[in-house]
């Protein structure tokens, strides 16, 4: 790694660090490498792009938002907390989010919050069917999260998604 892809990555891990106290959920969320869509023409394949990826995230988010606060989401701009990393673009690997969420109704059990996020993965366009959700118990989630960041100058969080 060369010294400007260090800076990068320290300072976005101590940025990351900062936030930890608002997250209490770590979640894994794979895609999938393309979709069948319904044409003039008939059936085609569209493929997974980083759009794609981030569009589907979008997506996701507010379907949570509308599960876990209804109307409120929209009406009095309530919502989860997220900090979203996408990965495997530097590593060629299948695209996947890791995630850190937070802000979630405390009047949801474990078990409620486990269902809406599930869910609401599925019923976007290229959300696969493998999701990994559990209490972060220690900030090395976040750590975690930024172990590409820098890596190949690849800009790995998703700064349009996080909230």
């Amino acid at each position: 790694m060369t010294n400007n892809e260090i800076a990068l990555r320290n300072a976005t891990l101590d940025w990351m660090l900062q936030q930890a106290d608002s997250y209490t959920h770590a979640i894994t969320l794979t895609l999938k490498p393309y979709r069948v869509v319904q044409t003039e023409r008939g059936e085609m394949r569209e493929a997974l792009t980083k759009d794609n990826a981030k569009a589907n995230m979008r997506h996701f988010i507010n379907r949570v938002n509308n599960s876990m606060y209804g109307n409120a989401a929209k009406r009095y701009g309530k919502g989860i907390s997220i900090l979203a990393v996408i990965e495997g673009e530097a590593t060629n690997k299948q695209l996947h989010y890791h995630c850190a969420i937070g802000n979630l109704p405390t009047t949801l059990n474990e078990q409620a919050i486990q269902s809406k996020i599930t869910s609401a993965w599925h019923q976007t366009a290229f959300g696969n069917e493998q999701v990994h959700i559990q209490r972060m118990q220690t900030s090395g989630w976040l750590n975690y999260l930024g172990k590409e960041v820098g890596l190949h100058g690849a800009d790995v969080v998703d700064w349009e998604n996080v909230r």
